[in-house]
């Protein structure tokens, strides 16, 4: 629980900094539609960038795009039946 409560700080952050994003995007009349999937996952990956890393997604983009191909090429490699290094 103690751990949790530490992540609360970068929680409200990423939170924040959505919520500011959207704010941005309203029209003058205060509309706008909004396709909030791309910016619940990126919520997501900010959250855990700023936890395990203490960087923000946009600081630590570099780390998941590796990790996005580390993971692909695992699973070819486990689905070749091939060993991963060579």
């Amino acid at each position: 629980m103690l751990n949790l409560q530490n992540m609360l700080p970068a929680f409200s952050q990423s939170c924040h900094d959505v919520i500011r994003e959207w704010m941005e995007m309203l029209s003058s009349d205060g509309k706008c539609e909004i396709d909030v999937f791309p910016f619940l996952r990126n919520l997501t990956r900010d959250v855990i960038s700023r936890t395990a890393f203490g960087s923000s997604y946009v600081e630590g983009k570099k780390i998941f795009q590796l990790l996005k191909i580390q993971g692909h090429l695992v699973m070819t490699a486990k689905y070749k039946n091939t060993p991963i290094l060579r």
